[in-house]
């Protein structure tokens, strides 16, 4: 008789098993298409601008810029770029802050193309993998570019974290 009864519960427990196993595909089914989107809208071409002045306050907000990818929802911040617009001489900072233990694989880098589109690194740090605030710092100089221009933030393995839009004067 104690068998019996027990079945239903073991049933149970392996529908729960197979929910939750259910459950956790179709997140990250949803999370690798969220992504995709996300990519594929980082790739457009710049519209605007997140405008802030040279302490970092935002003056005016680009709904596109600066989110967070799907796949680091949570455990990665981008802060907007400050100053921007930039001009060609100045350094434009990029603050990052990272929420969680293990969050990143290692190094971050922002990456950009020249007037040439070949992609450039204009900064990296270098071990990312413990909570706290860091930081990019770059010249556009380096890209020899003028006019709105996408930087991206991107992992060690190259996925995609973040981008945000740059107005380089000259």
């Amino acid at each position: 008789m104690m068998g019996d009864s027990m079945r239903p519960a073991a049933s149970a427990g392996k529908l729960h098993a197979l929910f939750a196993g259910g459950l956790l595909a179709l997140l990250a089914c949803d999370t690798a298409e969220l992504q995709s989107d996300f990519e594929e809208e980082a790739f457009a071409v710049p519209s605007g601008i997140t405008s802030t002045d040279e302490n970092g306050e935002v003056v005016e907000t680009d709904d596109d810029d600066w989110r967070t990818s799907p796949a680091y929802m949570g455990r990665v911040y981008i802060d907007p770029a400050f100053p921007n617009p930039v001009g060609p001489g100045d350094f434009v900072t990029i603050p990052v802050r990272v929420r969680q233990f293990n969050a990143l694989e290692g190094s971050l880098a922002l990456v950009s193309f020249d007037e040439d589109r070949v992609a450039r690194r204009l900064d990296d740090i270098r071990d990312a993998r413990d909570p706290g605030a860091y930081i990019f710092s770059f010249s556009p100089r380096v890209l020899g570019v003028t006019g709105l221009v996408r930087v991206y933030v991107v992992d060690n393995g190259g996925g995609l974290i973040s981008y945000g839009d740059l107005l380089i004067e000259q």
